[in-house]
């Protein structure tokens, strides 16, 4: 859970060579938290990743925030291509956004606001994103569970 709320501030950090305020410029931002270990972060990854690879390009982008320090071997494992950076051995980032499970997304605006948020797995969670993302990005909505997909309305974590 976190108590951050759509039209909340995303706090400003950085990581690595990222910083959230300078990839804000380039335009709206999926910021999402998991760790390696967690069987719902395994289930939902793939979800994100194929909102990646729908909607890449120079007004949107997804990065993953890893607990853990395998973010290769992770990102193996569940098909990511997508920037995934670690967070500090304390879990600085996590913190500052309160949180206290995982997988965790933010939707944020160039602003620096959060416009949309969701914990877990909700499959009707990740449609209504994906139209949020593409009402901000002007990309054209895509199915992201096609029939045949059999993928559960929810997933515990």
């Amino acid at each position: 859970m976190t108590d951050f709320q759509k039209g909340m501030s995303a706090p400003d950090f950085t990581l690595s060579q990222f910083t959230l305020s300078k990839e804000l410029q380039k335009g709206p931002l999926l910021l999402t938290f998991y760790k390696k270990t967690c069987p719902t972060c395994q289930f939902t990854y793939p979800f994100f990743e194929r909102i990646h690879k729908h909607y890449m390009g120079k007004n949107f982008q997804v990065v993953g925030i890893a607990q853990d320090p395998e973010t290769k071997e992770f990102s193996t494992q569940v098909g990511v291509t997508f920037p995934l950076i670690c967070d500090t051995p304390t879990y600085e980032v996590s913190r500052q956004y309160h949180l206290t499970n995982v997988p965790t997304a933010f939707l944020v605006l160039p602003d620096g606001n959060i416009d949309f948020l969701t914990i877990g797995f909700l499959k009707k969670e990740l449609e209504e994103l994906s139209r949020k993302i593409s009402n901000i990005s002007g990309n054209p909505l895509f199915d992201i569970f096609p029939k045949g997909d059999n993928v559960p309305e929810f997933k515990p974590g």
